[in-house]
């Protein structure tokens, strides 16, 4: 780890690219901006903004982490490779039949996700192991042969190999990917076996797939970023994976279904940062951009990790299933309601929002860009709580009377309203999406709003978070430091993080201690080969132990932990007392006569990087300042009358408290205090208010 360098943060969102530029020990902020994002060459952005760094402050020598989007819009945009299946034979079609269950259980024309891989490059292999892992039919060498040799005919440009009870006995896969990789150098391949080693047959398959079906367009991506940033004087490139960790260019390129989220990873792991500064145990961290909103649960300062998600789940407003990729990633409730949101009308006259997104190009109407048709962003031009001062700097034109006349002309006139009302009925439409988004992570899952803190980011989620906050009945909103470009700074956050899993199915009281041991072993040597591919880290690695256990018979697991590398395995007899304990704690019973069965074992190897120290985030109290507005600007009331909206700055308001209604412009975004509502300013210029003090 090189010592005294600067941390650089770069988060490529769907309309703009956020940059943020810490100093080597992270207690300031050297820069905070935003570019335009360049969708058709998503990379460009990020050489722009480095570019910009390197004429202000230099780049020599820093340390980059950049969340990416681009797996993601490869798989929704179905860009990917043309990829071929080697499935044990008689299980080709696995990918295909998936799972029973439904998008939605009662609808009788559900549609469900096309296979990645088309049923004719879909290929048997003769060979089979059995569930522990003896060899029933070996893989012949000239069966290798010949399944080489149909790949080279059809043309593939990727590979992801799935045998049957591959995770029990992986060399089957190894023996196959080694011959297909010497055959078809160029090709990228996946083995299931490396990417997810798990059991259960269409979730390892579907993850292989997507790994590989996005693979050659990440590594792509990922290589020439790094390419380029090297040619400035960049060594160390970090990406932000899905669980909210940094990898290097090289593990990132070789796991791209780990990426999927990167972007909305990166806002997560700057909520949990900022809610351990500022003391505030339960966090939702709600973040809207140009495209999507986004919200997921921080508990006990720690955000909550699933290992197994939908990627690609909605198309064209529609459930299809998605694509299972088990992996960890942080838990994030995503919607189609981002400021670039579309409002139309539909068939039946009824005023919608989302989820089709205008994106960066062409945008909204304001941004003079050609975009025509109305969203939530031209909304707020109308209304006037965005103005052209507020994207000073950021690229864009803004015009308030393209957003009037895009909104009367598809929204205002066939409906027979007025543009203010149909400017505020956009609103009140995103807003309850956005709520129902909240209720979804917290309520649906067991969670009181009342107990949780909203933490709002991205450059829209400022201007709803009071109003979303109210809705949902949260406890308190809080829109922290750098709101605007939170995802880059959490890119900068984060330390290296590896999850590692290996199936190791059977009773806890039949199963060895040393069986347990050896598995873990393999899991700390495959650690240890993912992190010789990273850069020295600014302390020394850790590694955590996990198990998941359930109840024979049971479908669903729970995690329990098992310390430290470092410390004592506990034994077998002591894992299942600590599964019964949790499982009580969990659902208020036990189970005493039911048989213990573990799953699978899980090892997290986490090496903090120089930004996971970072201390620009402050809970201390200042002197109250006499906060003066520096500007007024008129606001559209719904019954079409104009009224004075006073207009703040952040900074000029620390230890200031203000009622609405009022606007506040805080780095990068800008905040909406709503009529009643009284905010407070903190000392790192973070907005604070009670919901229930609020609502008196």
């Amino acid at each position: 780890m090189t010592a005294n360098r600067m941390l650089i943060g770069i988060d490529v969102g769907g309309t703009f690219t956020d940059a943020v530029v810490l100093d080597a020990d992270g207690s300031s902020v050297l820069m905070a901006f935003k570019l335009p994002s360049t969708p058709a060459d998503p990379g460009a952005a990020v050489i722009h903004a480095l570019q910009r760094v390197a004429e202000q402050v230099g780049v020599q020598g820093a340390l980059v982490c950049h969340g990416t989007t681009v797996g993601t819009n490869t798989l929704i945009e179905r860009k990917g490779a043309k990829v071929g299946l080697l499935a044990t034979d008689g299980f080709t079609d696995v990918i295909e039949l998936r799972r029973q269950n439904r998008p939605t259980l009662y609808d009788l024309k559900a549609q469900v996700s096309q296979p990645l891989v088309p049923r004719d490059l879909r290929f048997g292999v003769a060979e089979r192991m059995d569930a522990d892992g003896n060899v029933v039919t070996p893989l012949a060498p000239q069966q290798a042969a010949q399944t080489v040799e149909r790949l080279r005919a059809a043309g593939v440009e990727a590979v992801a190999v799935a045998f049957l009870h591959s995770y029990a006995n992986p060399a089957h896969e190894q023996q196959l990917r080694e011959a297909v990789e010497q055959a078809l150098p160029g090709v990228f391949v996946t083995a299931s076996s490396d990417v997810c080693p798990e059991f259960r047959e269409f979730e390892r398959t579907s993850t292989a797939v997507v790994n590989a079906y996005i693979g050659p367009a990440v590594g792509r991506y990922i290589h020439g970023i790094a390419r380029e940033a090297r040619e400035m004087g960049v060594n160390d490139l970090m990406i932000v994976k899905s669980n909210g960790g940094l990898t290097s260019p090289d593990n990132a390129a070789r796991y791209p279904a780990h990426l999927i989220e990167s972007g909305p990873a990166a806002g997560m792991i700057a909520t949990a940062a900022y809610a351990r500064a500022t003391g505030r145990k339960n966090a939702i961290a709600f973040d809207m951009g140009g495209t999507t909103a986004k919200a997921g649960v921080v508990q006990n300062y720690q955000p909550k990790v699933t290992d197994e998600f939908l990627a690609d789940q909605l198309v064209n407003g529609h459930d299809v299933g998605g694509y299972p990729i088990r992996s960890a990633v942080l838990d994030i409730i995503e919607i189609g309601a981002g400021g670039g949101s579309i409002a139309w009308i539909d068939g039946g006259g009824v005023l919608k929002v989302g989820p089709e997104s205008a994106g960066a190009f062409p945008g909204p109407a304001c941004y003079s860009r050609g975009g025509a048709l109305p969203t939530v962003t031209d909304a707020h031009a109308v209304l006037g709580t965005l103005s052209a001062e507020t994207f000073e700097g950021t690229g864009v034109t803004f015009s308030r009377q393209l957003a009037v006349e895009a909104i009367d002309r598809h929204i205002a006139q066939p409906l027979g309203w007025s543009v203010a009302r149909a400017a505020h009925s956009i609103l009140e439409l995103a807003v309850a999406s956005m709520t129902e988004m909240v209720r979804l992570a917290t309520v649906r899952r067991g969670l009181d709003p009342r107990d949780f803190s909203i933490l709002a980011s991205g450059g829209a989620g400022p201007l709803h978070a009071a109003w979303v906050g109210v809705e949902a009945g949260a406890k308190e909103v809080v829109i922290p430091p750098l709101p605007g470009m939170f995802s880059a700074l959490g890119a900068v956050l984060g330390a290296v993080r590896h999850d590692l899993s290996q199936t190791l199915l059977g009773p806890v009281a039949e199963l060895a201690a040393e069986t347990i041991a050896d598995a873990f072993g393999r899991l700390k040597q495959k650690a240890d080969d993912l992190l010789a591919h990273e850069p020295a880290g600014a302390g020394a690695a850790s590694f955590t132990r996990f198990a998941d256990l359930r109840f024979a018979g049971q479908l669903f697991e729970l995690r329990v932990p098992l310390g430290t590398v470092e410390e004592a395995l506990p034994a077998p007899a002591e894992i299942e007392r600590r599964f019964r304990a949790q499982y009580v704690a969990e659902f208020g019973f036990d189970l005493a006569d039911s048989v213990v069965q573990l799953v699978n074992l899980h090892l997290v190897a986490s090496l903090p990087m120089g930004g996971s120290t970072a201390r620009i985030f402050s809970n201390e109290s200042g002197p109250s300042a006499e906060a003066r507005p520096y500007r007024v600007q008129d606001f559209l009331r719904a019954d079409g009358e104009q009224e004075p909206l006073p207009v703040y700055r952040s900074g000029d308001c620390i230890g200031a408290e203000l009622t609405g209604p009022l606007l506040i412009e805080h780095s990068g975004a800008t905040v909406w205090i709503r009529d009643g509502q009284r905010a407070r300013i903190g000392t790192d210029g973070g907005v604070s208010f009670q919901i229930q003090e609020s609502a008196q």
